[in-house]
């Protein structure tokens, strides 16, 4: 849900263009969603998802612009091994506001340079619309604290050193495709956050519901596969995932979900659809040292009419068998199908890879009006990885292996 308490801070870096008839403004905005302050919240080792800066930024004049790279600082005491292990970058994706793992649309990791003390992400091309692009940038602690740090991300001024007008290692601010680069001043978080050396772990696992959000519709069928993820925030890993489906107004009613990993790093459950109506649906789980935690529901309505996706008719392909790790990377192309091969448009599409090494990697999206979906799939570490596909809540038969390779 959105924050309701908090401050808007707006900054502008302002640039003049001297024009034949007179002189032109252009303004680079940058409004702060202040990140909530809670001194009970105390971050500890491993948690993740832990909302370190939230900030919409405006287009130049109105006009549309590209955000090509971004840079932060911490003028706390925390950096890079220090408290911190990665900073993930976020846009809003459904709902509104910071939603993290599972349901906002995770742009990628920061690379930290430590000559500058600086994060950055370089090469992003993320639209910044007249209505502007809100970013989100989450902390994700390390293991091994050495001391109490703390956190206020602030992006810093404009810090072109060779006065290229584009980013290079080193320098700090907001570059735009437009050129109309800043902030002119720091944008800065006012929230101080801490995180502390403690060993205790009280939370329970972050589990999610990845291929169905809240207000979404699905057509009448025998069974839909919901499908989601689940980590501990802490030390400890997820022991099981329940879920409940009741209609609107009903009690819970706990059900076991499915795993192939043995930390619950995805789930299923088969469920038998009932009937038209609208349903709540909602997670419990618990880790290993007995924390247990429980979602807020999602709604999810039930319709008659429209197709439903067929297996056999459907298809889940890459472009090449080969990737290079963290380079040119393979897409995966998704085409969904009813039972007489009409194409299926505005489903959603779970696309999910497992490397090797275990790690799981998932995303949704849905379909165009031709029924197509097409994904760049990368990976940081070479392996392979097999991928699947949940259209609609059926399983594809495909299941592709990609193969990233070094250099």
């Amino acid at each position: 849900m959105e924050n309701i308490n908090f401050k808007k801070v707006i900054l502008s870096s302002i640039f003049i263009l001297v024009l034949i008839g007179g002189v032109c403004f252009a303004t680079s905005n940058f409004i702060l969603n202040n990140v909530p302050f809670d001194v009970e919240d105390i971050w500890r080792r491993l948690e993740f998802d832990k909302l370190g800066l939230d900030v919409t930024i405006y287009p130049n004049s109105g006009e549309f612009d590209h955000l090509q790279s971004l840079s932060i600082i911490n003028i706390q005491s925390a950096y890079y091994r220090k408290g911190i292990e990665k900073l993930i970058l976020w846009t809003d994706k459904r709902d509104v506001g910071f939603q993290g793992v599972g349901v906002d649309h995770r742009v990628g990791e920061a690379t930290w340079d430590g000559s500058s003390f600086t994060w950055y992400w370089d090469n992003l091309g993320l639209t910044v619309p007249e209505s502007g692009l809100r970013i989100f940038v989450s902390v994700e602690i390390e293991d091994s604290l050495d001391d109490n740090r703390a956190v206020q991300f602030s992006i810093p001024a404009l810090v072109d050193n060779n006065e290229n007008g584009k980013f290079d290692i080193g320098d700090k601010g907001a570059f735009f495709y437009s050129g109309y680069n800043g902030p002119e001043e720091a944008v800065i978080n006012d929230s101080i956050l801490s995180i502390r050396t403690e060993n205790a772990d009280t939370f329970g696992p972050k589990s999610v519901i990845t291929n169905l959000f809240n207000g979404d519709e699905i057509t009448l069928r025998d069974s839909f596969t919901v499908s989601g993820f689940s980590r501990d925030q802490g030390r400890l890993d997820t022991q099981w995932v329940q879920i409940s489906i009741v209609k609107e107004g009903f009690s819970e009613n706990w059900q076991d979900t499915t795993t192939d990993r043995l930390d619950y790093g995805r789930w299923f459950y088969d469920w038998d659809v009932p009937g038209l109506g609208t349903y709540e649906m909602k997670l419990k789980s618990r880790d290993l040292g007995e924390n247990e935690s429980i979602t807020d529901a999602i709604t999810i309505t039930v319709v008659s009419g429209g197709g439903i996706v067929s297996s056999e008719q459907s298809e889940l392909s890459l472009d090449k068998t080969e990737s290079l790790v963290d380079g040119i990377y393979a897409n995966a192309l998704v085409v969904i199908k009813d039972s007489n091969g009409n194409p299926l448009a505005n489903k959603n599409v779970e696309l999910c890879y497992v490397r090797e090494d275990g790690y799981v990697a998932k995303d949704t999206q849905t379909t165009n009006e031709s029924g197509i979906l097409v994904w760049g799939v990368i990976s940081k570490i070479s392996g392979e990885a097999v991928l699947t596909a949940v259209a609609d809540g059926v399983e594809l038969s495909q299941h592709p292996v990609l193969l990233f390779i070094d250099d």
